[in-house]
């Protein structure tokens, strides 16, 4: 059996790398699979055991390993594919091979802010590496690249309270995400979107976002969203 696993999450975390599976609607994020990995891991069980029994090869082992890699605060962001506001698993693998923790925590942001794709995103680590020049800068001359781009605003925002951390941390991500979304509604930013992790949370937002963002603070932004993710975080 695997560590941590009964025989239903066991069948959980097939289908979440099953890759005949709506990208969408599997139980487990990436970062989510990586962590049950990682458990097995330092509980002794080989990377060969683990891909035998969840069904995929040693080298994709790795993959999901890597991904707790990224900066915390970066890693609820991953999803399994390419959507407004998050990093697909294989762009997230391409932010990886920046060297640098900071470089690699402001790539995943401007991957989100400026909706960059896989491809993108190597070509920014590329110029970043090879020029020397600012993330923020490479990111921009790839988007010059581009006929047209959108940019998404983005908020980094941490949880704060420790008693809170604990309760989602014991939650899996589907729920945090409803966590968030009803958080969301009781701000009244119900155009909003985002992910909430066990430590911190992102929001995402167009241009009336931006403007709220402006208006409002940022720190009062963050105070309100935990206020209120505490509210719908509480148990009953």
């Amino acid at each position: 059996m695997f560590p941590g696993l009964d025989a239903l999450g066991l069948g959980r975390l097939r289908m979440s790398v099953g890759y005949g599976r709506a990208k969408r609607h599997r139980p487990f994020s990436p970062v989510e699979v990586a962590e049950y990995l990682d458990k097995a891991r330092r509980e002794g069980l080989s990377a060969k055991a683990s891909a035998a029994l969840i069904g995929i090869d040693v080298t994709g082992v790795g993959r999901f390993l890597r991904l707790l890699e990224l900066p915390e605060e970066t890693q609820h962001l991953v999803d399994w594919g390419s959507r407004t506001g998050f990093i697909a698993f294989s762009a997230a693998t391409e932010v990886l091979r920046l060297p640098s923790t900071d470089d690699r925590r402001l790539l995943a942001h401007e991957a989100v802010r400026a909706n960059l794709n896989s491809k993108e995103i190597r070509q920014v680590g590329q110029l970043r590496i090879r020029s020397g020049r600012p993330i923020r800068e490479c990111v921009d001359e790839v988007l010059g690249m581009r006929p047209t781009y959108k940019v998404t605003y983005v908020f980094v925002g941490s949880v704060g309270d420790p008693a809170l951390q604990q309760r989602l941390a014991q939650v899996s991500q589907a729920e945090r995400d409803g966590i968030l979304e009803d958080a969301l509604g009781r701000a009244d930013l119900a155009d909003v979107g985002g992910r909430l992790g066990k430590r911190f949370f992102t929001l995402v937002g167009d241009e009336r976002f931006g403007e709220a963002m402006k208006k409002h603070g940022k720190g009062r932004l963050e105070s309100t969203m935990r206020e209120y993710i505490d509210q719908a975080a509480a148990p009953g």
